[in-house]
């Protein structure tokens, strides 16, 4: 089996319940499967897939996407479902799989699928940057906190509003501290059953980063 991947940047207007509409750039990032083709050692046709995520592309920029509330999660839910049901259909005609799907853009929101989740599961990214450990100067960093929520079906949660119900309770004294404070937050499961299945802190003061 081979697999790959192909990006392309898509702009994409959501809607809240209170009409409220904001504009996304999204790097969509979409992983394929396939068998090689042992007599010409080709497996999928790559043109073809950039004809298939261009298609969508049109598709989803003539779309405005609505919430039922002022959460994105229940639109970035059905961002997710109109895509992979519009790739699925494509690589099935050529015999081949869509193993993973994701959603990133600039201000920290991310969302993602793969063949692994059942497809009403969709993985919610936020990342919140932390001025920390400020009374020791030598220890003064700027952090990048990505939390990555399992998000079950219907759910509306505000997840960038629980990263900062995490993040304001901390007080870190330095990396190590907060290192330890966040691990204890991994596998926290919210009132509508969705979980806080990984962290990643990024040091960019430092320059590197750790996964929870």
């Amino acid at each position: 089996m081979l697999q790959f991947v192909r990006e392309i940047p898509i702009s994409i207007v959501l809607q809240s319940a209170s009409s409220a509409r904001r504009g996304f750039l999204f790097k969509v990032a979409a992983g394929f499967s396939k068998e090689i083709n042992p007599l010409s050692g080709m497996s999928v046709n790559l043109v073809l897939v950039d004809q298939w995520l261009a298609e969508l592309k049109k598709d989803l920029e003539q779309t405005v996407f609505q919430s039922k509330s002022e959460s994105l999660s229940h639109a970035f839910a059905e961002i997710m479902a109109v895509t992979r049901l519009n790739l699925i259909e494509h690589a099935e005609k050529e015999k081949a799989q869509l193993i993973s799907l994701e959603f990133k853009e600039e201000r920290g929101w991310g969302f993602a699928w793969n063949h692994d989740q059942s497809p009403e599961n969709l993985l919610i990214k936020h990342t919140h940057f932390l001025e920390g450990f400020l009374t020791d100067p030598s220890e003064a960093s700027l952090c990048k906190v990505e939390f990555v929520w399992l998000r079950t079906p219907d759910c509306e949660t505000d997840f960038a509003h629980e990263g900062f119900k995490v993040l304001k309770v901390l007080a870190a004294k330095n990396f190590q501290d907060l290192q330890t404070k966040l691990s204890l937050h991994k596998g926290g499961e919210l009132d509508s059953g969705s979980i806080l299945v990984e962290i990643h802190i990024h040091n960019l003061s430092r320059a590197f980063s750790i996964s929870l």
